[in-house]
Order: structure tokens, then C-alpha cells, then sequence
């Protein structure tokens, strides 16, 4: 008797520097003083900037994506990135994601997002159709959020400040592993490729 392969809930991504961490950490808390309810937080030592959702994986697939990734990416010039303002997914009075951005080389990011989607589809995953939008996630809102708490959230994001942060050039793409329970997600590398 043969057991089905363990499937995994699996992305791309890069992993962010420790000093992005910590500006991410102190605006969680600025935002978690203004915003006391309504949003899952994220744990400021599992953000990353994502590339590419697998999602549902064959653990089985793991070294050929890794595989796939160090092909992708041997020649990818890496950005020099900064930390740049807070905002939400949509903008606006009904927010269900609060985010950190990302500015500097966007056209070198977009290039290792592309690397990273190319990767995914030699393999067999269907491209993104949404344009990529670089951000970190800092929380969701909670779907039962009422309008009016929507509204506070938005404005508490919009009054709030990105505490400062070094430019950053991101040298390692991660293939992850996402566990989700009832205190947030738990994220484990399965693979780094450098670039």
C-alpha cells in the first residue's frame, strides 16, 4: 500500500534583513495602539517580500523547484530596495490588507518576480494574472469587521509613520513552506538559491 505524497502550502519569496524587521516591528506596534481591533497581525519575524504563490504543492516537487529557481535566477541582478510608507489593499474606507511598501530598483524586483514565475511555470503552476505589486503584509483585516471599525483602520494606517530602515540588496530567494493556525502562519525554508 502506497501513501499519497504530503502536499505543502508553498511560495517564493525574499527574506527581509533584520533591520527591516525591526522598523516592521516597531510599526506593528505603533498600529496595534492605534488599531486595538479587527486585524490579524502578522509576526514581524515572518514577514518577506513575496515573488510567487505556489500554494497546494506536492512536497515531492521541492528540488525541482529549487532546481528551477537556481536556473532562473544565476544571472538576476539583485535591487537595491528601501522601506517606503504604510498602506492598505484597497485604498481606501474598506482595507483588507495593511501593508509596508517597497520602493527603489522595481524594474531589477519585477525582473526576480518574473524569474520566479518562469520558474513556477516550467513546472506547471498558471501564471499570476494580478500585476505585482511589492509589499510586506503587516495584517488582514478580520472579514466580520464592520464598516465604521474599516474606516478608523484606514485612517490609523494613513496617520501612521515607517520608522527608518537601510537600503537593502536582497541576495537569496527562499522557497517556503506556510503552515496556517489560529495564532498566524509559521513559515519553513525548504530551499535558498542565491542571486
Amino acid at each position: 500500500m502506497t501513501t499519497a505524497p504530503e502536499t505543502l502550502r508553498a511560495f517564493i519569496a525574499l527574506p527581509l534583513p533584520p533591520d527591516w524587521t525591526h522598523a516592521l516591528a516597531e510599526a506593528l506596534c505603533q498600529l496595534r495602539r492605534s488599531i486595538p481591533a479587527g486585524v490579524r497581525w502578522a509576526d514581524p519575524s515572518g514577514i518577506h517580500l513575496t515573488l510567487k504563490f505556489l500554494g497546494p504543492t506536492d512536497a515531492n516537487a521541492v528540488p525541482g523547484i529549487v532546481k528551477a529557481l537556481i536556473a532562473q535566477m544565476a544571472s538576476a541582478p539583485p535591487p537595491l530596495l528601501s522601506l517606503s510608507g504604510l498602506g492598505t489593499f484597497p485604498a481606501g474606507r474598506n482595507p483588507r490588507v495593511l501593508w509596508a511598501g517597497v520602493s527603489g530598483d522595481l524594474a531589477a524586483l519585477q525582473g526576480l518576480q518574473q524569474r520566479a514565475e518562469a520558474a513556477a511555470a516550467g513546472l506547471g503552476w498558471p501564471p499570476e494574472k494580478r500585476p505585482f505589486r511589492p509589499h510586506l503584509t503587516l495584517g488582514r483585516v478580520r472579514d466580520h469587521t464592520p464598516g465604521q471599525r474599516r474606516q478608523a483602520i484606514a485612517q490609523a494606517v494613513a496617520n501612521a509613520k515607517l520608522p527608518p530602515a537601510t537600503g537593502w540588496q536582497p541576495h537569496t530567494v527562499r522557497l517556503y513552506r506556510s503552515v496556517l493556525t489560529p495564532r498566524g502562519a509559521i513559515y519553513t525554508s525548504l530551499g535558498e538559491v542565491a542571486i
